[in-house]
């Protein structure tokens, strides 16, 4: 239990750090999705060596597809929303925080936290307009919604 916490932490940190570096700069540093990604293969391979019944590579390398799928995804949404509109929907680092969440939180879950990502800044976006504070098309920083995505999902998994 205190091993499952330790991580909770571990997340919520990088998660917390990458929010504010993206809302202040609108960026995500590589070193910080590096760091994100190795933490994700620890808690994985932890995951292995305690169980007898898991097999740590086969969850690795099951994981890393997944996060090649989510990857593919969501570059796609991009690509889409770059050739509808003309600019950037979403962000590389964006695309990368999501498709590296996976390997924390699998395949599943990784669908439920976009769509809860989604879904709060469909709201954040709707309030900004309908107070008039954001302009047509204007971009924001999408990483503090996948972090609230990701940690709702890797809490209701531990539930």
């Amino acid at each position: 239990m205190l091993v499952f916490i330790s991580f909770t932490l571990i997340l919520l940190f990088i998660l917390f750090s990458i929010s504010v570096e993206d809302i202040k700069t609108m960026l995500i540093s590589e070193n910080k999705l590096i760091i994100f990604a190795l933490a994700g293969f620890s808690y994985l391979s932890y995951l292995g060596l305690s169980s007898e019944k898991i097999n740590s590579i086969s969850l690795i390398l099951e994981n890393s597809f997944s996060m090649f799928i989510i990857f593919l995804i969501m570059y796609s949404i991009s690509y889409v929303g770059y050739q509808i509109f003309g600019i950037n929907s979403l962000g590389i680092g964006d695309i990368k925080l999501s498709s590296i969440s996976t390997i924390w939180l699998g395949i599943e879950l990784s669908f439920f936290s976009l769509c809860i990502s989604f879904l709060l800044s469909a709201i954040y976006s709707l309030h900004g307009k309908i107070t008039k504070r954001f302009r047509p098309y204007q971009q924001y920083p999408f990483a503090p919604f996948l972090s609230i995505g990701i940690f709702c999902s890797w809490i209701l998994d531990k539930i």
